[in-house]
């Protein structure tokens, strides 16, 4: 009745979503109060994401049925390439944000950055000597594996440079940057073991940080100027700080974005949520 959901979900699930839904409603008619509603389309965003977080936060409902009423729009499709955007340009006097990311694959991530930074992680794996990273051009698949240059180049892979992000022997630290419509409210710093930086295994720990201890006006600059280009009013991005030349490199872009992060403590998780709900709100929401 509210939704759409995934193909497959059981009936009983999707009866149970609906009818929370269809609870809150009727609490929010016996007090005489109307809860905005957000268009999160085509993809139902799940608990754990960052948009969800959000409307919770700013007591907004979420639905991905386009034939009902909203007051704002946001393209959530889970896909590197995405391609059901149709609908939302069809949209009239309701902003739609994020509708002109279209690829979030890590060649074009990387050609961007390149326009934005004038340098950027790709190498030609041929004639490049030594130790490279080769990553699959898919979004969250966690395939990254080092590799001993020149070596053949294969389809449906980019080869980059290594980027040593480590803060000691033991420990390297990726840098994830929420970017809500130009600004940058929060840093998260996510530490997890040397020998595991290209594993698909959870973080040590996370923690929050404020822009200016860990970025330059230069970079913070940079950053938005990259985000502009790829369409990106809504993300968050994985960055990387190179020990050898202390430069910064986007790695990955994420308009669906998870978070805040597993293993950040409950203060910071709080404060995390309060500081992306404000950004959103001065960002998306006219008051």
């Amino acid at each position: 009745m509210f939704n759409r959901y995934r193909k497959g979900m059981p009936v009983s699930e999707m009866f149970l979503k609906d009818s929370a839904i269809a609870f809150r409603k009727l609490l929010d008619a016996l007090q005489s109060k109307r809860r905005k509603t957000l268009l999160a389309f085509p993809h139902f965003p799940s608990r754990g994401s960052t948009l969800y977080q959000i409307a919770r936060s700013l007591g907004w409902e979420i639905t991905n049925r386009i034939d009902r009423s909203f007051e704002l729009a946001l393209y959530w499709e889970y896909a590197t390439v995405r391609e059901e955007f149709g609908p939302l340009e069809r949209i009239e006097n309701v902003r739609v944000v994020n509708l002109q990311s279209r690829d979030i694959s890590k060649d074009v991530v990387d050609e961007q950055m390149q326009h934005a930074f004038g340098y950027s992680t790709r190498i030609d794996p041929s004639s490049f000597q030594g130790i490279a990273v080769k990553k699959s051009l898919q979004n969250a698949v966690h395939d990254g594996l080092a590799v001993e240059c020149p070596c053949v180049a294969e389809e449906g892979v980019i080869y980059q440079r290594l980027i040593d992000s480590s803060v000691n022997e033991q420990e390297v630290m990726d840098l994830r940057i929420p970017v809500i419509g130009g600004s940058i409210p929060h840093i998260y710093l996510n530490y997890r073991k040397n020998t595991e930086r290209f594993k698909n295994v959870p973080d040590r720990s996370a923690y929050c940080s404020d822009v200016a201890s860990k970025l330059s006006d230069e970079e913070v600059a940079q950053i938005i100027g990259f985000c502009t280009i790829a369409g990106l009013e809504f993300c968050e991005l994985d960055v990387l700080r190179d020990c050898t030349d202390h430069r910064i490199y986007i790695v990955d872009a994420n308009d669906t974005p998870q978070g805040p992060p597993k293993h950040l403590p409950e203060k910071d998780r709080s404060t995390a949520i309060d500081s992306l709900s404000k950004a959103f709100q001065t960002a998306f929401i006219p008051t």
